[in-house]
Order: C-alpha cells, then sequence, then structure tokens
C-alpha cells in the first residue's frame, strides 16, 4: 500500500494567504497541514508517500524534505497544469504502478482512523473506497447517492446535490482506477474529475464500497474553515498553554493558547485559539481566534478572527475597543496615524 497527496491546487478562496504559499503549508496548531497528513499516513503503516505539485511549489519539497523525520519515504511529483484531481492523480502513475493506494487531498484534514478504508479493499474485494460523511451544504463537495447500500451514482459539486454525504477527500483505490482514469474527458467545469472515474468503476460493474463516519473532517478552503479547524485542533491538544518561562510580560493568556518559543509578547490578553509562530512580535494587543504564521509584528491590534500572514506588520496608534478582523497575506503591512495626530510622513 502506498499514499498518495495532492497539493498541486491554486487555493484561490484562501487568498491572499495562498498567493505566496501552497494550502498545505498552511499551520493548523502551529503544524502545517500537509504534516499532519504525512502524520496520518505513518500511523496507519503507509510510508512510501507521493506528493502531487505543481511547478511553483518548491517551497513544499524545501521545507518538508524527505520525509525521514516522519519515517516515510517521499517522492515529488509534478502537475504541470491544474486539471482536475483526476489529472493528478495521473502525474502520480508511474509512482504508484499496480500497487493499491490511499488517497488524500492536502487541505483536508481528517480526525479519524484511516485503517479501515485501506483494509476495505481487501475485506470486501473493491475496486474502490470512499469515506463519506453527512454535510449541511453538499454543494461544495463530491456527492454519493447511496440505494440499498450501494454507491449508485457520484458527481462532483452538484448545483441541485442528490444526497448530503459529501466525498470526505479520502479514498482507496486499486489499480482498476487508471484505465477508468485514461478514458476521462473534461467535466462542464473543464476538469478532468475523479468522481467521473469512480462512477466509471461503477458502471463497469465493479464495486466501490464505503463507510459514513462522523468523525471530524475539516476542508481548509476558505480561512473560516482555517480558524474553525485550529479551533478543533487546539481544543484538543493538552500541551496549548503558555510556557512560563517564554520572552512574555504583563500577558494575560486565555487558553487554549499555542506560542512558539521564539516569539515576544508584552501587555497583551491573548487567547483564545490563538496560534503565535516563530519570531513573532505582540505588544499591547487583545487577539482571540487568529492565526500569526510567523515574523509577525502587531502593536496595539485589537483582533479577532483573524489570519496573519509571514512578515506581516501592523502598528496602530491606540488598542481599539471593538476587535477588527484582519485577513493579510505575507508581507502585509498597516500603518494608521491617529487623527489628531500630526503625519510625520508629510
Amino acid at each position: 500500500m502506498k499514499g498518495l497527496i495532492l497539493c498541486a491546487g491554486r487555493g484561490t478562496r484562501l487568498r491572499p494567504s495562498t498567493y505566496t504559499k501552497a494550502k498545505c503549508m498552511l499551520p493548523v496548531n502551529g503544524e502545517y497541514i500537509i504534516v499532519s497528513i504525512i502524520k496520518k499516513l505513518v500511523a496507519a503503516g503507509v510510508t512510501d508517500i507521493g506528493i502531487v505539485v505543481s511547478p511553483s511549489q518548491g517551497e513544499i519539497r524545501e521545507t518538508i524534505g524527505n520525509g525521514e523525520r516522519w519515517n516515510a519515504s517521499l517522492t515529488f511529483l509534478l502537475q504541470e497544469e491544474a486539471k482536475g484531481l483526476a489529472d493528478a492523480v495521473k502525474s502520480a502513475q508511474s509512482f504508484i504502478g499496480d500497487s493499491p493506494f490511499i488517497l488524500m487531498l492536502g487541505d483536508n484534514l481528517y480526525e479519524g482512523n484511516i485503517k479501515p478504508l485501506i483494509d476495505s479493499l481487501d475485506s470486501d474485494k473493491s475496486v474502490a473506497s470512499i469515506l463519506l460523511q453527512q454535510v449541511k451544504d453538499p454543494r461544495q463537495f463530491g456527492v454519493a447517492v447511496i440505494k440499498d447500500e450501494q454507491i449508485v451514482s457520484l458527481e462532483e459539486k452538484p448545483l441541485y446535490p442528490k444526497s448530503d454525504l459529501a466525498i470526505v477527500g479520502l479514498y482507496a483505490f486499486t489499480a482498476a482506477i487508471w484505465p477508468a482514469i485514461a478514458k476521462l474527458k473534461p467535466s462542464p467545469r473543464g476538469e478532468y474529475e475523479l468522481t467521473d472515474a469512480i462512477q466509471m468503476l461503477i458502471s463497469d460493474g465493479g464495486h466501490v464500497s464505503y463507510s459514513i463516519t462522523t468523525a471530524p473532517f475539516f476542508d481548509i478552503g476558505t480561512h473560516e474553515r482555517w480558524l474553525k479547524a485550529n479551533r478543533y485542533k487546539m481544543d484538543q491538544d493538552p500541551q496549548n498553554f503558555a510556557d512560563p518561562t517564554g520572552n512574555y510580560s504583563l500577558v494575560q493568556w486565555i487558553h487554549p493558547v499555542k506560542v512558539d518559543p521564539t516569539a515576544r509578547i508584552a501587555n497583551s490578553v491573548i487567547g483564545p485559539h490563538v496560534y503565535i509562530g516563530p519570531d513573532c512580535v505582540v505588544e499591547d494587543c487583545i487577539l482571540t481566534d487568529s492565526i500569526l504564521t510567523d515574523q509577525v509584528r502587531l502593536s496595539h491590534v485589537h483582533a479577532e478572527g483573524s489570519v496573519f500572514g509571514s512578515h506581516v506588520q501592523i502598528a496602530e496608534q491606540e488598542t481599539q475597543v471593538l476587535p477588527a478582523r484582519h485577513i493579510l497575506g505575507d508581507r502585509a503591512t498597516v500603518t494608521r496615524t491617529h487623527p489628531d495626530l500630526p503625519d510625520d510622513s508629510k
């Protein structure tokens, strides 16, 4: 059994955070999404892992390395152009070969056990197996229709869903998927849809097994979902409290919080659900439900539900009574001059 992680997506709904970063390199509770996925695969006994990236995502390989630190072997595979999930999987065919494999999407976090999905290929003699979950708005997902305990149809992001059962971004395949992908034509969305390939397996008489899970699942496609995943992971981590030996002065902590040891914080109220990354400096701030990625400099900022990219700098003249929401990409700078004070820049 091999593993495959798809990371080549553009992440348009997460801009500006993804203008300079791949979605899989966003931190959740201080850990890159892709690292959480690698650990999940290794825990299930899958250590030979391919990672599909785009030509512009060299930073993933540079940051993640060869996987040795997680007892994994990583192979990076190139998808030249973003043409859908099935095309991304096809980019890995030479790596996968005839081996069965488990597929995970690089912007999804699943908190359940993935071993049953792997085992179902053998126990059910299936050509594929998928994980499903009931969702409120299935229009954002691949959707499965079940009849008499069998999958009868699949559809990718339908405008009028026939079911509330969404594919959780977790699949197990045998080599039967390759001929199906080879026969695909672009969908009305202009992409090669993995759901169409699975539907082809079903139409050709192959057995596609499924299980319905209630375990927490996060499709981190928007900033709201990113913050929601961060809140959940922080609540589950018993280590989320401020180290009393850190570089802090006059700080009120409202746990859970996670603070990198290199951060410096003074005269602030921090938490709950705040992650402060490496080399950040926070002074005279009130921060709630927010993510500071790395090298962020904040002064007199009152923020809630906010995301600050790398090297962001915000300097207010005074801390506001009411919180603001900031969604700032890497290297953004905001300096506000108080209306009653002279502007020295003129």
